[in-house]
């Protein structure tokens, strides 16, 4: 489900792992390349490195390579962590220049899991890059993919 206003963009999924396991995977230098990837629709990467110094005002840093081969790469600082229930960092792209907007994870304890928020904010102040971070429906899906079916990234982006 995705949700959009001018400054937000929120969408939700549920996934079949605790809120510690959700949380692990979003932080974690061993984890991340194993979900974030893949091909289909209008993104084509994957993060081959992550760094994370997990504290507030702590650095992270995702590098890897588009589908055409070229390198990405998307960075912020932490600025609110609260595991495993939240998690905001400032998030930069290489794709977009030196926007510097916001990423906000909220993670709820359900029956079956874990109910995942996701709010990508401050676009309004971009509104020529707002269109270039539509792709978090497909994120949390490979999030999802890793965390209920042991799918990687690399399986997915055929490496």
């Amino acid at each position: 489900m995705t949700d959009v206003t001018l400054d937000e963009i929120v969408n939700e999924i549920d996934i079949a792992a605790t809120p510690a396991r959700v949380f692990q995977a979003l932080v974690s230098a061993e984890q991340v390349p194993q979900w974030w990837g893949g091909k289909g629709g209008n993104q084509a990467y994957l993060c081959q490195k992550f760094e994370s110094e997990l504290r507030v005002g702590g650095k992270w840093r995702c590098s890897g390579i588009t589908g055409s081969g070229g390198p990405f790469e998307v960075s912020g600082e932490y600025i609110d962590i609260d595991p495993p229930h939240k998690l905001s960092t400032t998030w930069i792209a290489s794709w977009t220049g030196t926007a510097q907007t916001v990423v906000r994870w909220e993670l709820t304890e359900t029956n079956s899991g874990t109910h995942v928020v996701v709010r990508h904010s401050g676009l309004s102040r971009y509104p020529e890059i707002a269109q270039a971070y539509r792709g978090w429906p497909g994120m949390l899906r490979w999030l999802q993919a890793l965390l209920e079916k042991h799918e990687t990234a690399q399986q997915r982006f055929g490496t």
